[in-house]
C-alpha cells in the first residue's frame, strides 16, 4: 500500500525547498559538483539489494538494472564535470568604457527555484528519483522535490534515502532534496500548481504530460513543464538499400522493436518504404523473426493492460492486416509482439495508426509513390527520432524529404536503429511537439541542465559583490566572454 503524502505534508515540504533554494543558488559550481559526485559515489556503493528490489519491482533483468545503474551514475558524475566548468553558468562580462559613458554589465545563470521530477517507470534509476532530471535541477542549483512513480516504490525509497544521507553529510538545508508518494492525480497537479514550484521535469506518457503542462500555464505565474512523452519514432526505409539488405533490416528492426519488450520511449513504431519486391522480403523475414520474440513480463500491469488495449484498436481498424504475431499465452502481464501492415492512404486518413502503442507493436506503411511517402513526412506530428535507412545515393535523391524530416525530430538516425541514446553532450533526447513540449532542450547528456537555469545581469556592481562566477579574479578558473572573447584569465580592470 502506498501512503498518499497530505497536502500538509506537501506545503511543509515545498516551503522547505523555497527556503533551500536561497542556500543553493548561494553555492559554487565546483561545491554543486563536488555534492553531486558524493551522489553517484553512494549510489555505485548500493549492493546487491537495490538490484534484487528493483527487480522484483519492475521485472527488469538483473543485467539491464547493473547497466542502467551505472548510466545513472555517469550522469552524476558528467553532470557534475559539466557544471563545474561553468559551461551552464555562461558567464558574460562587457567592462566599463567610461569614455564612451557605457557602465560595466556582468551576465550568468542561475538556478530557477524548486523543481517537481515525476519519477518514470521504465527506468527506475536513469529516469526516476535519481536520475537525470533530479541530477541536472541541482547541478542548476535547484532544490528538487521528487514525486516516486508508484510501480517502484521500495526503489524510489532507496535512492531517496541515499540522496538525503548526502545532504546530511554535507550539512545542507533538509529542503535540498524531498521525496512524495501517491498515486493519485491530485497530487500531481497540487505539486505543479503550487506558487512556490518553478519548473515541473516529466517522463511518461502523452496524457499526463499534458495534463501538467496545461495546469503550469493556467497558474497565475505559469512556469515550464519539460516534459517527454515518447513518440512513434518513425523508419522511412529507401529503395537502394531495402534492395540489398532487406533481411538484415528486418532484423534489426524487430530487434530494436522488441528491446525491453519494447519499452522505450524511443521504440520504432512505424516502418515506412514503397511496396515491391524487396518490401516483400522484409515482411517475410518479420514474420520469421517475431516468432523467435518470446513474451516477456512488462513493466507493471497497468503498463500491459494499456498496451493489450491499444494494440488491438490498432488491429482492429479497417485494412489492417497482422503481419505475425508472437506465440501467445494465457499469463497475464506478458508482452506479445506484433506487426501489422496497411497502405498509405489508411495511415495518413487514420489518426488511430499514428498514436504511440507503448510496448512491442509495429506497423508497416506500404507505400504506391515517393508522394505518399513526402505525404506522410509532412503529415508527421513531432518526434523524438527519425531513422532513415538509405544509402548515400538515396540520399542525395531524396534530399528535399531529408530536409522535411529534420523539422519533424529531435534526433535524426542514418541508418542503425534506436534507441542509440548516450548520456553524451551532443545527445539531443527531445523534440517538437507531441513529443516533449519544449523542443529546445535535452533530458539526457548534461546539456539537460539548461532547462532549470535562467539569465540574471549585474550592472556596475562592486566586484566584491559579485557572484564568484563574475569577479575579477576569476576565482573559479572558469572560461568567461569578455568584450565579445572568450577569456580565462583574471580583469585588471574594476567594475565601477
Amino acid at each position: 500500500m502506498i501512503e498518499e503524502t497530505s497536502k500538509e505534508n506537501i506545503d511543509k515540504r515545498i516551503q522547505r525547498a523555497a527556503e533551500a533554494f536561497q542556500f543553493l543558488k548561494n553555492t559554487t559550481i565546483n561545491e554543486r559538483a563536488e555534492f553531486m559526485n558524493a551522489v553517484a559515489d553512494q549510489i555505485e556503493a548500493l549492493g546487491e539489494e537495490l538490484l534484487a528490489v528493483t527487480h522484483a519491482e519492475t521485472s527488469l533483468p538483473l543485467a539491464r538494472l547493473t547497466g542502467e545503474k551505472a548510466r545513472t551514475v555517469g550522469q552524476w558524475r558528467s553532470y557534475a564535470k559539466a557544471v563545474a566548468t561553468g559551461i551552464y553558468a555562461e558567464p558574460r562580462i562587457d567592462l566599463a568604457q567610461p569614455e564612451k559613458q557605457k557602465g560595466d554589465l556582468r551576465k550568468y545563470h542561475v538556478g530557477i527555484g524548486p523543481v517537481v521530477v515525476f519519477g518514470a517507470s521504465n527506468f527506475p534509476f536513469a529516469f526516476s528519483t535519481a536520475g537525470g532530471d533530479t541530477a541536472s535541477a541541482i547541478g542548476a542549483g535547484c532544490p528538487v522535490i521528487v514525486k516516486a512513480h508508484p510501480a517502484h516504490p521500495q526503489t524510489s525509497q532507496i535512492m531517496a534515502d541515499t540522496i538525503n544521507a548526502v545532504v546530511t553529510a554535507f550539512g545542507w538545508p533538509e529542503g535540498i532534496f524531498s521525496h512524495i508518494t501517491g498515486t493519485s492525480y491530485e497530487t500531481g497537479a497540487y505539486l505543479t500548481q503550487h506558487s512556490d514550484i518553478q519548473a515541473v521535469a516529466f517522463t511518461g506518457s502523452f496524457q499526463g504530460g499534458k495534463a501538467l503542462f496545461d495546469i503550469a500555464n493556467r497558474r497565475e505565474n505559469p512556469i515550464p513543464v519539460f516534459a517527454e512523452m515518447g513518440s512513434i519514432n518513425p523508419v522511412f526505409a529507401f529503395q537502394n538499400l531495402l534492395e540489398t539488405k532487406a533481411e538484415t533490416l528486418a532484423k534489426e528492426y524487430i530487434a530494436s522493436l522488441t528491446l525491453g519488450v519494447g519499452q522505450f520511449c524511443t521504440n520504432p513504431g512505424v516502418f515506412i518504404a514503397l511496396k515491391g519486391n524487396s518490401l516483400d522480403r522484409f515482411i517475410n523475414t518479420l514474420k520469421d523473426e517475431i516468432l523467435n520474440v518470446a513474451p516477456a513480463n512488462m513493466l507493471h500491469k497497468g503498463i500491459s493492460e494499456s498496451f493489450e488495449k491499444h494494440k488491438n484498436i490498432a488491429i482492429e481498424q479497417p485494412d489492417v492486416e497482422i503481419i505475425a504475431s508472437a506465440n501467445p499465452t494465457t499469463e497475464d502481464g506478458l508482452g506479445h509482439a506484433s506487426v501489422i501492415k496497411t497502405n498509405a492512404q489508411t495511415f495518413l486518413n487514420n489518426p488511430v495508426l499514428s498514436e504511440e502503442v507503448f510496448g512491442p507493436f509495429g506497423i508497416v506503411v506500404v507505400c504506391e509513390t515517393l508522394d505518399e511517402i513526402r505525404e506522410i513526412a509532412h503529415q508527421l506530428k513531432g518526434q523524438l527520432t527519425i531513422t532513415i535507412a538509405a544509402t548515400d545515393e538515396d540520399l542525395r535523391d531524396n534530399l528535399t524529404l531529408v530536409s522535411l524530416l529534420k523539422d519533424k525530430c529531435g534526433r535524426l538516425l542514418f541508418n542503425g536503429m534506436p534507441t542509440g541514446v548516450e548520456v553524451v553532450y551532443a545527445m539531443q533526447h527531445g523534440g517538437p511537439f507531441p513529443s516533449t513540449t519544449d523542443s529546445r532542450f535535452t533530458s539526457v547528456g548534461p546539456d539537460a541542465v539548461k532547462r532549470f537555469v535562467r539569465p540574471i545581469s549585474f550592472q556596475n556592481w562592486p566586484d566584491e559583490f559579485l557572484p564568484e562566477e563574475l569577479k575579477n579574479d576569476n576565482p573559479l578558473q572558469i572560461s568567461r566572454m569578455v568584450d565579445g572573447e572568450m577569456n580565462s584569465g583574471s580583469l585588471k580592470s574594476q567594475a565601477t
